[in-house]
């Protein structure tokens, strides 16, 4: 008996929701365009909080769509492999998301706030911000935030009406869109994915193993029609880069000026590192940062003939977990032209990545040595060269 039990959970358990699959190892495949759409075949239709057969949606005109759990659940005694909920009723709608947030904008580009979580910070050029209130498409938005940045963020990324458009042929009208990640258990909330009805063109993806997996689409007959939910299957699904999303985690208090710079972080010596397997870093290499700071002052990159004179300054900051600095300070008195070269570390603070112990980032206090030359004057000519210091021993970074 148990044995005729177990044979009927596993043939349950290998029923597919959604008949249709669609892969992007070959994107550009015929197969890519559906023959046919699944129905959500064995999940539960679930009306203001009630189990209802999937036919009877089509008596209630006002139901509307609030999510898809898309995992094995068991509801009124019966197992189904996920559920689909709808409501009538407001106090059966999900909470409201993305509400009181500002426009973003990549390179003039607006893009949700998911998508702005995905920049390079080590990248951007400039930021912009208004407090001001603005519509876009009919949408109220608390102020907007403009990243100019070098990084080419559309290069490899298409459109959700371009992928809805290439890989379904569907209009864009009878689609609603379950954006979800690729896990195949449950485990916390926002797994389930979200439900996007408009604003398509805000939404872009990459293809491939390490972001958008397949694309699915299941018919649902409303009493309004027929309507498509088109399921984008992403493994990169509410991921963010870590300097980024704490960036923006409070994105109308942004420091335009020195976003990843923290001037008065608060922790004790002892939870400092100044030794890690992987230290910390700015960008690809010292000389690239060298050039950053000489370009963010308005040196040139090579000694000028009116540089007659060499000095240095040195310097101590924390880089944190992000990989965002903070509490910068000079270690000596200062001179002419100290300042400048404080400033211009501020400004690329968004270059350095974090260390790391054991595949965890930890706090570093980091001690540099940067030499430069000047001019008769005391005026700063060049940047030359930059050492890190470990308890007053010396790398061989030598300028």
């Amino acid at each position: 008996m148990y044995r005729y039990i177990l044979l009927f959970i596993l043939v349950l358990s290998g029923l597919r929701a959604f008949p249709q699959l669609g892969y992007f190892n070959s994107p550009d495949s015929a197969a890519m365009f559906p023959k046919k759409y699944g129905a959500f075949e064995h999940y539960a239709f679930v009306l203001n909080g009630k189990v209802i057969e999937h036919q009877t949606l089509v008596n209630n005109p006002e139901a509307q769509l609030n999510n898809i759990f898309p995992y094995p659940i068991r509801l009124g005694g019966r197992r189904y492999l996920g559920a689909v909920y709808f409501h009538t009723e407001a106090r059966y709608a999900p909470p409201v998301r993305d509400i009181n947030l500002p426009a973003y904008f990549i390179n003039g580009t607006q893009v949700s706030p998911y998508q702005i979580r995905l920049i390079k910070m080590e990248l951007y050029k400039r930021i912009a911000k208004s407090t001001q209130d603005t519509t876009i498409n009919g949408i109220l938005y608390r102020g907007s935030i403009h990243v100019d940045t070098d990084e080419d963020f559309f290069a490899d990324r298409i459109s959700l009406p371009d992928l809805i458009a290439k890989y379904t042929g569907l209009p864009l009208e009878n689609v609603i869109v379950h954006w979800r990640s690729s896990t195949n258990r449950y485990s916390y909330e926002n797994e389930i994915g979200r439900i996007i009805e408009n604003n398509f063109p805000l939404y872009s993806f990459k293809i491939g193993n390490l972001s958008v997996q397949k694309v699915e689409v299941d018919l649902v007959r409303f009493a309004r029609g027929e309507q498509y939910v088109v399921h984008v299957i992403d493994n990169s699904y509410n991921w963010s880069n870590a300097k980024a999303a704490a960036f923006f985690a409070e994105p109308l208090a942004i420091d335009t000026l020195f976003p990843c710079y923290v001037p008065d972080f608060d922790v004790q010596d002892d939870g400092l590192f100044t030794h890690t397997e992987v230290q910390p870093a700015p960008g690809k290499d010292l000389n690239f940062y060298l050039k950053k700071l000489s370009s963010t002052m308005g040196l040139p990159t090579v000694k000028p003939s009116t540089a007659t004179q060499i000095d240095s300054i040195t310097v101590q900051f924390i880089v944190l977990k992000d990989g965002m600095i903070a509490n910068l300070k000079s270690v000596e008195s200062d001179k002419h032209g100290h300042e400048d070269i404080l400033t211009a570390i501020k400004k690329n603070a968004c270059l350095w990545l974090p260390s790391i112990q054991g595949g965890r980032p930890l706090l570093f206090k980091r001690k540099m040595v940067i030499f430069y030359s000047k001019d008769q004057k005391g005026n700063i000519q060049s940047l030359d060269g930059l050492k890190y210091r470990y308890n007053f021993v010396q790398t061989n970074n030598k300028p």
